[in-house]
């Protein structure tokens, strides 16, 4: 994470010491009620905070709740020394907070940029008008210090809004990859579990069915040993994608590990499960798997089970598992290529006893 977000964190420091340095610029030019020895003093409060605030506060707290710190100090640092300069009633306290808007509604700090270059013409050509129309002063001097103003908040912040959208991007792919396998992109144990896990729930909740298959691809093995693991990946992939498509839009499908995968019906009884599962297998059998070099015939073996409420006590995720690997057992023992159904039993059936599937 800190090599990918590198880049995003260095500029933080160096802007927010811009930010320091315009704000002590305003303190010395704006037309304000302070003493001269005031002044400094306000400059020297102001920097000796952002050291500490910058250096110290990493000693003390974890580098991830900074940008928002900073964050917050800005926004109410800046219109407390508007207040203390007695310039608060400007206009530049208005485009203040019209930059920190144009920062998180850009959320990009190229974005930004382009945002407050407009901004900061649009100002500067209002200034022109009036002093062409109304013959007002042109307040150089000011325009000085207020453009660069408008552009490093710009800058700051929306450096702190890209920040946040590729940190945010990055927990979310941290959590996608957690819960998804690296070479079909499908859902992996730990996602498929806990969705068997909460798809029981909710069919004992709403008394409904449920079915659950285990399948794996017919003599895997010898791909892999034959033609390789690159043509082991690449038959994985095109039976994931297979898979998929055989799935409804509320099934889950998933690998478990190797060439075991696993599918899960919700609201589905044994018929229905048998059909779906027999399409998957025709739609495997028909297949050419491999690639524009060699091409491959393969089939597949499926265990299914269902629960039904009224008919089967509480059983356990690692149960249905259980029984459908028994089916799926029976299927590779009767010839492969066929579809198995075991019935749900409990812990305490004899069957629960029998001999794991074989992974050939």
């Amino acid at each position: 994470m800190a090599e990918a977000l590198e880049k995003f964190v260095k500029p933080i420091p160096i802007m927010q010491w811009l930010v320091v340095v315009v704000l002590s610029a305003h303190v010395v030019t704006a037309e304000s009620a302070l003493e001269a020895s005031d002044g400094i003093l306000l400059i020297l409060a102001l920097l000796a905070g952002n050291a500490l605030l910058l250096y110290g506060l990493p000693k003390l707290i974890s580098p991830g709740p900074i940008p928002a710190i900073l964050v917050i100090v800005d926004t109410l640092l800046v219109p407390a020394m508007l207040y203390v300069t007695g310039t608060s009633s400007t206009d530049i306290f208005v485009v203040y907070f019209g930059i920190i808007m144009i920062a998180g509604a850009a959320g990009n700090l190229k974005r930004a940029l382009i945002l407050a270059s407009i901004t900061c013409a649009a100002y500067l050509g209002y200034s022109v008008f009036l002093y062409m129309t109304q013959h007002r002063p042109m307040p150089v001097g000011t325009l000085l210090i207020r453009l660069p103003f408008l552009l490093v908040m710009t800058l700051f912040y929306g450096a702190l809004a890209e920040f946040a959208q590729h940190e945010r991007a990055h927990r979310e792919k941290l959590a996608h990859d957690a819960m998804h396998d690296e070479l079909t992109g499908m859902p992996n144990r730990r996602h498929l579990l806990g969705t068997l896990s909460r798809a029981l729930e909710e069919a004992k909740r709403f008394d409904s069915p449920l079915s659950c298959a285990v399948i794996d691809v017919d003599h895997f093995k010898y791909v892999n040993d034959t033609y390789g693991h690159d043509m082991g990946d690449r038959v994985l992939k095109d039976y994931a994608s297979i898979l998929a498509v055989q799935s409804r839009g509320y099934d889950l499908a998933g690998r478990m590990g190797g060439d075991e995968f696993i599918w899960i019906l919700p609201r589905v009884e044994k018929e229905g499960a048998l059909a779906a599962a027999e399409r998957l297998r025709e739609a495997v059998e028909e297949f050419q798997f491999g690639n524009e070099a060699r091409t491959l015939k393969l089939t597949t073996s499926i265990g299914l089970t269902t629960y039904l409420p009224d008919k089967t006590e509480n059983p356990t995720p690692a149960q249905i598992l259980k029984v459908a690997d028994l089916a799926l057992y029976m299927a590779k023992r009767d010839g492969r290529n066929r579809v198995a159904h075991l019935p749900l039993l409990d812990s305490k059936s004899p069957a629960s006893e029998s001999a794991p599937a074989q992974r050939t």
